[in-house]
C-alpha cells in the first residue's frame, strides 16, 4: 500500500506532465487508483481469510492453495488474493511504463503564438 500511495505522491514525473501528455497522465492516475484499490481488497482478503479459520490458521497446502480442511471462505479468499496480488503488482508495472512515456513526451505547445513559432 505504502508503495502504491508514494507512486501516486512521487510518480517520477515533473510539473508540467499535463502539458506534456494529458491522456497518459490521466491514465497513470487511473492506473495507481486501481492499484490503490486492489492493494486495499489484498488487505481486507487476507484479514478475512485470518478471521474465517480457527484461531487465524488456515490450513494451506501451499501458501496459494487451498487443502481439504481449508473452509470454503478462507478457499475463495485466498483464490481472489492471488488475483488481487498479481493484479496489483501488474498496474503498479504499468504505472512506470506509463511514467516513463510521459518523460520522454516533448511539451506540447498550448497557445496560438506558442504553436505557430515551434514549427
Amino acid at each position: 500500500m505504502l508503495s502504491t500511495l508514494l507512486g501516486w505522491h512521487f510518480g517520477g514525473v515533473r510539473e508540467d506532465s499535463e502539458l506534456r501528455a494529458p491522456g497518459l497522465t490521466r491514465a497513470k492516475d487511473v492506473l495507481l487508483g486501481l492499484a490503490a484499490f486492489y492493494t486495499v481488497a489484498s488487505a481486507i482478503l487476507g484479514a478475512s481469510r485470518a478471521a474465517v479459520s480457527r484461531g487465524g490458521a488456515t490450513p494451506v497446502r501451499s501458501s496459494t492453495e487451498s487443502s481439504r480442511q481449508t473452509p470454503p471462505e478462507a478457499a475463495l479468499a485466498m483464490q481472489l488474493l492471488r488475483f488481487t496480488g498479481d493484479g496489483s503488482l501488474v498496474l503498479l508495472a504499468a504505472t512506470v511504463a506509463v511514467s516513463a512515456l510521459i518523460e520522454a513526451t516533448a511539451p506540447k505547445p498550448r497557445g496560438f503564438l506558442s504553436r505557430l513559432l515551434s514549427n
